[in-house]
Order: C-alpha cells, then structure tokens, then sequence
C-alpha cells in the first residue's frame, strides 16, 4: 500500500518539477492542518489564512493528480500564497510581532523552486510589491493588525513558525537532493549501458571489418591471377568488374573500421617527416584514372613557395585529401575538380597547411551543411542515388582533423559545386621552397592483365606464414613471374620449425594467428636457439587498421608491414626493398611519360590569398580594378527598353544619354540571390578568402540579398561600406592595398570599420526630378527648389543619405560654393586622395572643378571618374560628390596606407 502510494506521489514517470509541487502539496497540506491545530489552542479559533491555503492545496491537488494540470495549480497555489494567504497571516497572527514574518520567507522558495523565464520574474516583482505593501500597511494601520494576547502566545507563534518552515523547507530540500542523487545515479548507470552497448558495437564493427577482409582478400587476389592470365576480352571485362566491386566493399569495410576505432578512441595519429610534394604527387597519380573515366578538368595549384618537408601524419592527411577528392570526382559529372595546396609559417617552426578541393558538381543545399559530417547520411539522396558510397567519407575526415587539432569548412552552391578547405598547423622540417611539382608519371594501364614484374630473383627465398592457407596460396601466386621461391607455413609453430631447418631472405608475418600470433612469432623467432632466420627481414602482414598497423610495426620493430588485401605491386614493392641485392636478377625500369588524358587536362593556376570583391555602384576607374585584382558584381537598370547589367551592358555616358529626355524612365536594380552566389562562387575558385565590400546597408537593395548569399559560404566576408559611389570605392581600395601588403582577413576588416569612420562623402544636385520620378520626393517639393534655384547638398551619414544644406544659383555657382564650403577647412582634411565622381560633366565643367579640388588643399592624389549608372538613375544627371579622410590617429598611416595609390 505504501509502495502504491509512494508511486503515486513520486513515480520516476513524473518529471522532477512535478515530483517536488507534488511533495510542496503534501508537506504543505500537513502543515496548514497543524497550523491551525496550533491556531486553535493559542487564539481559540480556526486561522483563516491556513483555511484558504488549505482549500487553494485541495484545488491543486486536484488539479494535479487528476487532471495533471501542473502549471496551472503551481500558478494557482503562488498566486493564492503570495497575494492572499501569507498578507492574511501576517495580519491574523500578530504582524511582526508574531510568527508570519518566518511563512513569508516560503514564498521565496517556493517561487524559485516552480518557476523560471517569465513567470520566475512576474512572481518575484509581486512577491516583493505585496510584501512591502503588508508591511507598510501594517506600519500606517496598527489596528489592521491582530495582536496576540500575550507575550507567550507570541513566543509560542513564532517557535511553532519556525520548526514548521523548518521542517516544510528541509523536506523539500532533502526530498530535492534525494531526487537528484537518485537521478545522478540512475544516469550513470544508463551511461555505463550506453558505453557497453558501445563498446560492442565497434567491437562487432571492428572484428567483423578485420574477418571480411580475409575473404575480400582472397577475392582481390584470385581476380587479379585471373585477370594477368585471362586472353578472352569477354572474360577480362568480367574480371574487372569483380575487381571494381571489391575495391567499393573494401573501401566501405575501411571506412566501418575507421570510423570503429575513432569512435572508441583508439585511433591513433603517428607523425613523421613528409615530403608535402610527394603527396600530392601520388594523390594526383590515384585519381588520375577516376578523373579520366568522367572526362574532367583535373586543376592542380601548388604553392611553389611552401616548405617541402613538414611533420605529421602523413597516412591520414593523405586519406583526409583522398576522401575530399574521390567526394569531389564522385559528385561531378562535368566540367572540373581542382585541389589547392599552400602552406605559410605562422609561429616559429610551424607552418598553417591550407589544402582546397573544389568541384563544378551537384553542390550542397543550404539546409544541409549543418548535417554534412554525420555518420551514414547522404546529402540529397534522391538526386545521388546513383551515386556510389555510403556516407562515411566526410564523418572520418572530420574525425581525424578534430583528432589533429584541424579544421575543414564548406562553401557551397546547389547544383553549382562545392569548396571544402582544410587547415592544419604543422611542424617544419625543412623550409627549402617545394618548388615545381612535376607530374610526370608511369601510367598503369587499367587492369591486371597489362601487369608485368618489377623485378625477377629465382635464389630468393620467401617463407609466408598465414593461417588461412588461401591466404598463403594467393601470395604464393602473385610472386609466382618473379620467380622467388615462396614456402608456406600455417602456423606460427611451423614457422619456428622451418627456420631451424631452412634460411629465409624474408618472412611474410601474419598479424592475427591463433596460439601464437604474429607479434608472439616474431619475439621467439628473433631469440631462437640455432634457428638460421634470427637476422631475416620479417614484414607484418595484417588486415588491422592502418594506424593500428603503423603501431605494431613500429613497437615490435618488424622491418615493414603490407596491409591487407595484398596488391601484387606493393608486395613486389617491399620485398624488392629488403631482398639482397646481388640476387636481384632484374630490375623492370618504368617507362615514364604524361598520365594520360587526365594529366593532359590538369592545369597549374595560383591562387590568391586574399580577394577584395565590390558591387558595381563603388565607381572605381578600370585601370584601378585592374591594378588591384579587384573583382565587381555588376548590379542592373531597369529601363523601358529593358534590363541591363550596370557598367557590362551599358555604361554610363549611354545611359546619361538617354536620360536626357526627362521621359525616359531608368531605376536600379538588384542582382538575384543566385547571381550573388555565383559571383562568390567563382570568385573563390581564385581566392582563398573573399572580402566583399558592399553598398551602404540602408540604401538600394543589394545589401540584403548580399548578406544572404554570403551566409552561404565560411570564406566569404561582407562588409558594409557604409557609403555609395567614390565613398564605397575608397574603402574599396583602401582594403585592396591592405590586401596586396599581406595583411589577413581579420587584420583587413578591423582596418575597414577604423577607415570608414573618417570618410566625408558629400555631393550636390542640381535637381530634383528624378527623385520625383523614382517616388521619393513629393511634386511640390521638386517644384519649389526648381522655382527658386535650390540645389540640395547630401552626405552619408549613420548608412543613409540626408540632406545637409541648400545652395542657391545657377549650377556651376553652387557647385564652386559647394567644393569652397567643405574644402576650405585644412587642418580636417587628409591630404592623402580626394575621390570626384561626376555624371553627365562637360569637359570644360570637369577641368574648372578639378582646379576648384587643389585651390584650398593639395592633395597628393586626385580621382576624377564617372558615376555608374545605378548612382545616375538615383540622383540625376549633373550631380557631383567627393569623398575623402578626415585626419585621425585611428587610420594607420605611413608603411600601412600612405602612398597607397602612387
């Protein structure tokens, strides 16, 4: 019965906030009857605060327990205690004087232990406006109070208050601890469940990845016999195919015990000096068929620069880039995949290895890079399902950078490609420029039927120990054309039999035996009495892990070690490197010539570092853009006539052209969210890092469609401008100089938000009308400047545009007054560059003001260019604007950005 009712009150199906209101009900319930117990012995009567709470308890324990209504009898029973039942008491049970100061502090706790956010803040700003009311009002109305009869029923009072808080707040407290140690342990021990269950799936992943490797094995190995012997095309066809499905169970099989010892953290990283060219070079050499069977461009840019031999783990970062490669090949059906490779001293010693692999392919869907890295998902998996693998390629890299202490990021398009970048920071060993890759190579041709000997040694003697005699005949086989003499042993017991009886040049160790493994075959082998092979090179052979192989290979000093399933040319490969080499016979000299069609296609093209990127409406000259390798986003005018790219299908003296006639109508216009990411796109493809300058946010429409295409891509960085026309353009180029001075991203963008601060950009229009035409000015407004000659002056200010004055006169007269009124203060001007940008200037109107510019400061740089037409459309034809520094210690100067044009 009192499990029953134990159950009822506190069963672990309840969540824990409910499990405590549940034992304030009871404690509370418990106290309200002896409180008015006590009430009736001191006073004489029922106390009739204790009375309601006793009701407000039975209505929630109704509530509760029946309906489960659990927020509402918690608000219910606060609102009841704080606003009715404690005000009640303290004035009942003698104010101060009494007990019921001690009953409010309960309503405290039991606020903090049911609410939080909102309702946690609306009840304690009651809590504390009704506690001071009942004593304010207990303080100015002495007689609302009802004093106790004596001084013993008020000692009494307050002894019985404080054992019942007492008693009510320990109960809660203790009952609130037992729940949590209870909770603790019962999580522990699901934990301890979670770890084992765990645990024995990557065991079961892990035993059963290494027992299929055996039988893939002997596949791949019997195939290739097959292959090498078979004369029917027919039958060489049917035995490539087997090979090309082993190969994808092998590589699934891989990635399963991969991803096995990374989850349960036995992965280990083995570091070791690498020749970074040599990588590349072998990834280039594996992927060269791939990329040749789907008729790709294979674009390779190496950094001639970078130190040529680094420290780390040399096997990992190969499968890091493999991985990203083969995802790149696999999901491009046409055009390109390129890998970039650079790496640059960032500490003393160490350098940041920067590798990019980017694709024209299917791309990624935005809702989808959070989901990138996990475990056995497919990205889109609609649209790829005819595409080969399992998901597990980018889980492991992402793995294995975390385990080196690297990181990787995405920029992506849908059904435009993808850029996947990795970082690394490792060890340099050898600084000596890498200089040029060559790719010149010995192209296998595919298939083992074209297989022919590296070398022939008919008085070496083999001795293979497996006990899997299929195994051992498939090894005996493969070394069968060079002539080798191979013995078989079954065991590691025969082994030791048979080198006290035979010498042996080389032994090909088994890892996993029974009774005596590999490892155990090796130590009695190295100290065996009169056996003849204490010396011979013995080679690890193992279906482990390469990381786990690495390992034992290295702590039990075997001379080498082949993994399985065996390929004829890496065993020829090992054995050719350990057998004596006066019994080499012959040696087969490569024949090398370009890889092929892929080779053929690979073309070698530098990235840079960093790009600057801008919109169209920036107003830089040509020759400027060019200087600073700055690319620009052409935004668009909409006309009657139709829709043009600003500044690439129509420039700006055509458009002033046309806007001669006040009726022809032209307005600004956005590029599309999917032209702005293809600008990035491509952008990326010649950069590492892109920094996009964007007009001011609250003026036009591109801003927001910029940001949003951004969000797109982790190498691309927007940054508001602030400005328009020869304001924007001078951050503009003041972020390229930054750029080509080798600053980084970080240092580029903090320098940006210092420069735009001091930039005065100011202009002057000389009417009105277009802003009448594009709706926003009013017909009266236009007409009163037009009657009275009123020319408003403008600046940029807070990313918008106001008007900051008025000039009166005829245009060229309000121009001059203009330039006089914001030039003539030198002592805030930096002479450094002033920016003019103008449209539809007359040749005679441009060489007055030019000499207007230099009457009151010389400035060292002087840029005179036509608005584009976006800036046309807006403002009309005949305005002119100028931006320029104002002087400041914040902008660096001197070795950072003097002199930045010259």
């Amino acid at each position: 019965m009192f499990q029953k009712l134990y159950k009822l009150m506190f069963g672990q199906e309840l969540d824990l906030r409910e499990r405590i209101f549940r034992v304030i009900l009871f404690v509370g319930s418990i106290a309200a009857v002896v409180g008015n117990i006590e009430s009736a012995i001191l006073l004489g009567e029922y106390n009739f605060p204790l009375l309601i709470l006793m009701c407000a308890m039975l209505v929630s324990l109704v509530a509760t327990f029946k309906y489960r209504k659990v927020d509402f009898a918690a608000i219910l029973l606060g609102f009841f205690l704080i606003v009715v039942v404690f005000p009640e008491m303290f004035f009942w049970s003698g104010g101060i004087r009494g007990g019921a100061t001690i009953w409010l502090s309960l309503g405290m706790l039991y606020i903090f232990l049911m609410f939080q956010g909102k309702w946690l803040a609306f009840f304690l700003v009651l809590n504390v406006i009704v506690n001071a009311a009942t004593y304010l009002t207990g303080y100015l109305h002495p007689e609302s109070v009802n004093l106790l009869e004596s001084e013993t029923a008020m000692y009494v009072d307050s002894f019985f208050s404080v054992i019942a808080v007492g008693i009510v707040s320990g109960l809660i407290q203790r009952f609130q601890s037992k729940t949590f140690d209870r909770e603790r342990a019962l999580t522990l021990k699901q934990k301890k469940e979670l770890e084992e269950i765990n645990a024995s799936k990557n065991a079961f992943f892990a035993n059963m990845s290494h027992e299929i490797r055996t039988p893939i094995n002997s596949i791949i190995g019997w195939n290739e016999m097959i292959m090498r012997d078979a004369n029917n095309e027919e039958v060489a066809e049917y035995a490539e195919n087997v090979q090309n499905a082993s190969e994808m169970l092998l590589t699934l099989v891989n990635d399963i015990l991969d991803l096995s010892q990374l989850e349960i953290k036995k992965m280990e990283i083995v570091s070791a000096e690498y020749n970074i060219k040599k990588v590349i070079q072998d990834l280039v050499h594996m992927l060269q068929i791939r990329i040749q069977e789907k008729n790709l461009e294979f674009r390779v840019d190496i950094d001639e620069s970078m130190p040529s031999v680094l420290f780390g783990d040399e096997k990992r970062i190969k499968q890091i880039i493999l991985n990203l490669l083969t995802n790149a090949v696999k999901y491009t059906d046409k055009g390109f995949v390129s890998l970039s490779v650079s790496a640059e001293e960032r500490i003393s010693g160490r350098a940041e290895l920067k590798i990019s692999v980017a694709d024209s392919g299917s791309g990624i869907r935005k809702e989808d890079l959070d989901s990138l890295y996990d475990v056995f998902r497919r990205i889109d998996s609609h649209k790829n399902m005819q595409v080969e693998g399992s998901g597990l390629g980018l889980a492991i890299v992402k793995q294995l950078l975390d385990l080196m202490g690297g990181d990787i990021t995405v920029d992506s398009i849908y059904t435009k490609g993808s850029v996947f970048t990795v970082t690394l920071i490792q060890p340099i060993v050898d600084a000596t420029p890498v200089g040029d890759v060559n790719f010149l190579v010995a192209t296998p041709k595919k298939g083992g039927r074209y297989y022919h000997q590296s070398f022939e040694a008919p008085e070496a003697r083999v001795l293979v120990v497996d006990d899997h005699m299929m195994n051992a005949w498939i090894v005996s086989k493969l070394l069968s054309s060079t002539k080798v003499q191979v013995d078989i042993a079954n065991s590691g017991i025969e082994c030791l039999e048979r080198t006290k009886q035979k010498y042996y040049h080389v032994i090909l160790m088994d890892h996993q035996m029974p009774e005596m493994d590999g490892v155990e075959t090796l130590k009695e082998l190295r100290r065996q009495e009169n056996g003849l092979c204490r010396e011979s090179n013995v080679l690890l052979v193992t279906a482990s892990s390469l990381g786990e192989a690495e390992s034992v290979y290295h702590e039990n000093r075997f001379d080498g070690f082949i993994e399985k399933p065996i390929r004829s040319e890496k065993l020829e490969e090992e054995l050719l490197r350990v057998l004596p080499a006066d019994i080499i016979e012959y040696r087969a000299t490569p024949e090398i010539h370009t890889a092929g069609e892929a080779i053929q296609k690979l073309s070698k093209k530098k990235k840079k570092r960093i790009m600057i990127t801008t919109d169209s409406v920036c107003d830089i000259p040509e020759h400027l853009l060019e200087k600073f390798d700055i690319k620009v986003a052409h935004l668009y005018i909409r006309t009657d006539q139709g829709r043009y790219a600003d500044g690439k299908e129509i420039d700006a003296d055509s458009l002033a052209q046309y806007l001669m006639d006040d009726n022809n109508r032209a307005v600004p216009d956005s590029i599309s969210l999917e032209e702005y990411e293809q600008f990035f796109a491509e952008a990326l493809t010649e950069a590492d890092e892109i920094i996009h300058i964007a007009v001011a946010e609250g003026v036009g429409l591109s801003y927001p469609t910029a940001v949003a295409a951004a969000q797109g891509f982790d190498h691309v960085h927007l940054v508001d401008s602030g400005s328009i026309s020869c304001g924007q353009g001078l951050v503009v180029l003041y972020a390229a100089d930054l750029a080509m001075k080798g600053y980084n991203t970080m240092g580029i963008i903090r320098n940006i938000d210092k420069v735009k601060k001091n930039i005065e950009f100011y202009f002057i229009v000389p009417s009105l009308k277009r802003y009448y035409q594009n709706n926003r000015i009013s017909y009266g407004v236009m007409k009163f400047c037009e009657i009275f000659h009123l020319h408003p002056v403008m600046k940029m200010s807070q990313k918008k545009l106001s008007i900051v004055g008025l000039q009166i006169g005829n245009i060229d007269s309000a121009r001059r007054k203009f330039l006089r009124q914001h030039l003539r203060n030198k002592r805030k001007i930096d002479d450094e560059l002033i920016y003019f940008a103008y449209i539809g200037c007359t040749v005679k109107q441009l060489k007055a003001m030019r000499l207007e510019l230099t009457r009151y400061i010389s400035f060292k740089n002087v840029i005179m260019h036509k608005a584009s037409g976006t800036i046309a459309c807006n403002i009309g034809l005949g305005t002119i604007g100028f931006a320029c520094l104002k002087k400041s210690d914040d902008i660096l100067k001197n070795n950072d950005s003097e002199g930045f044009l010259t």
